[in-house]
Formats: structure tokens, sequence, C-alpha cells
């Protein structure tokens, strides 16, 4: 049984492969064929811990981006809720209000601060140290993520 040689990926078509998977526009296989790659280069390839944390400190960055745009619309929803919880006399409708405040409770809210015992105490500590990746995963998703060392979950 003779084993499959993996090729090597130049600079140019790491960067094309990492393009088209932040693009998503094929599956597994699409993007094998695409870029001539079989599923050996493939899985080899992602198994590179380069390639492995570029891509998952890619898709922290979307996460964060996605944390900075919620938190801007966050008042905006509020004051939406407000206003439909109330009539123009400002008396309340209970019913919408009930159901507005089911809403808010229900409502998980993720916010980018300190993780609890990572040292800062408040928003201008945190930015101005270098927090590590899983420092900035704790404070996206919070400390009951965990995890492993090889850094697979993303």
């Amino acid at each position: 049984m003779s084993e499959t040689k993996v090729r090597t990926l130049g600079p140019r078509q790491r960067l094309a492969l990492i393009r088209d998977v932040i693009n998503a526009e094929h599956d597994l296989l699409g993007l094998g064929e695409a870029h001539r790659l079989s599923a050996d280069d493939l899985a080899a390839w992602i198994d590179d811990p380069a390639n492995r944390q570029c891509l998952m400190g890619l898709c922290l960055l979307a996460d964060v981006q996605t944390q900075v745009q919620l938190s801007r619309y966050r008042l905006l929803a509020a004051n939406r809720l407000i206003r439909l919880a109330t009539d123009e006399q400002g008396e309340v409708k209970e019913d919408v209000a009930r159901r507005a405040c089911v809403d808010l409770l229900k409502l998980d809210l993720k916010r980018a601060t300190p993780a609890p015992g990572s040292g800062g105490t408040d928003a201008r500590e945190a930015l101005d140290s270098e927090p590590s990746l899983d420092a900035l995963r704790a404070m996206l998703y919070g400390s009951e993520h965990e995890h492993d060392d090889e850094g697979t979950d993303a």
C-alpha cells in the first residue's frame, strides 16, 4: 500500500485558498477542485498550525465585527422597544411591554469586556493590554467556552 504524496502550497496559492475559504462559495469537494487539491492535500493544509491560526484569527475578527455592529444598534433597539410599548401619550401598552420585557430578559448580550480574572478592571485597561486570542474568545463568548490545546474549535 503506497502513501499519497501531499502537495505543498506556495504563498499565492495559500492566500487564494484562504480567500476562497472566507468567501465560502465552495463546499469541501468544490474547494479542492477549484485549487486542484485532493482531500489529503486539504486535510494536510488545515492541519498546518499557521493556516489554522490564520483562519481562527479571521473567525475571531468576524465575531468582533459582529459584536461592534450589534453594540451600535443596541441603543436604537431599546429606544424602538420603548416606543412600541408606549402610545403617543406615554401610556404603556401592557401586552406589548410585557413581551418586550420577556424578549430583553431572554436576550444574552455578549460584550467585549475583560474576562474575570484577567486583571482588566475597565474598558481602557482592556484596550491598553494586548490580549491573546484565547482572552479575546473569553471576552466574546464567556469563560464557559473552553478551548482545547490544539485550538481546533473556533
